[in-house]
């Protein structure tokens, strides 16, 4: 479970400015395929209760995302599902209704309690957003694809990290086009067995921009090169996952 550690994030949290009190909670589920399309039709129902929250002021957005280059080739899929919420949404608590407009408590719990047996693995993490930005003239919806590169920060060296990405690389990418970018560290997982403590996420329209950036064999500027091998001494790059969107809230 933990060389899976699938993490995700939306575009539209980038299009913010750096804030330290914002957070997303990061749950994922992973179901057989023979379930998928029961499972994608009872989401509907999960999604009003996540819009209730988020007009209740609990929430600032709910996405949910697909996995499409699992790492292994079993018959199975992965969904992420994100929360983002601020200090003010933590604080709010409002209560809310908990079920869909017109559904029973009976009805609603035998649906509930299906939907999440489907589930045959799962996991949650937090995290705190530390910068980025959104080039999208549309931000009010994330991108349909987006890239979460794993790393592995010396924690004696995380601020210099931090700076790096922030100052050095979020400009580069930024100029290259990327629709959106985002630096976030994890903050629920810590020690020498949970090798993830920071990710970075690359936000595209579509996976053929994805696929054009890695075949494309370019040289490389003695500016960017003398900035990547610097890096290289202070964060490992774990793995790389590539996410589709699949809904998200208005």
């Amino acid at each position: 479970m933990k060389k899976l550690f699938t993490l995700l994030f939306l575009s539209v949290l980038f299009s913010l400015s750096a804030q330290s009190d914002m957070r997303v909670n990061l749950w994922y589920g992973t179901i057989s395929n023979e379930d998928i399309k029961d499972h994608l039709e009872n989401e509907k129902y999960f999604k009003e209760v996540w819009q209730q929250q988020k007009d209740a002021g609990n929430l600032t957005n709910w996405e949910m995302w697909e996995l499409i280059n699992p790492h292994s080739d079993a018959l199975e899929k992965t969904y992420l599902y994100i929360k983002m919420t601020t200090k003010e949404n933590r604080e709010n608590n409002k209560p809310v209704r908990g079920m869909p407009d017109g559904m029973d408590e009976v009805t609603w719990k035998q649906i509930s309690d299906k939907h999440l047996s489907r589930f045959k693995k799962v996991f949650s993490v937090d995290t705190a957003y530390k910068g980025g930005f959104n080039n999208s003239a549309a931000e009010g919806k994330p991108a349909n694809i987006a890239v979460i590169n794993y790393m592995n920060v010396n924690w004696y060296k995380a601020y210099e990290y931090e700076n790096m990405e922030l100052k050095t690389f979020m400009p580069i990418n930024k100029s290259n086009g990327m629709k959106a970018w985002g630096l976030t560290k994890v903050l629920n997982h810590f020690g020498a067995d949970r090798e993830v403590n920071y990710m970075t996420v690359d936000f595209y329209d579509d996976l053929e921009e994805v696929y054009e950036r890695r075949s494309n064999t370019s040289a490389i500027s003695k500016e960017v090169l003398n900035a990547n091998k610097k890096m290289d001494q202070i964060r490992t790059l774990k793995s790389s996952d590539i996410f589709r969107l699949v809904d998200y809230l208005d």
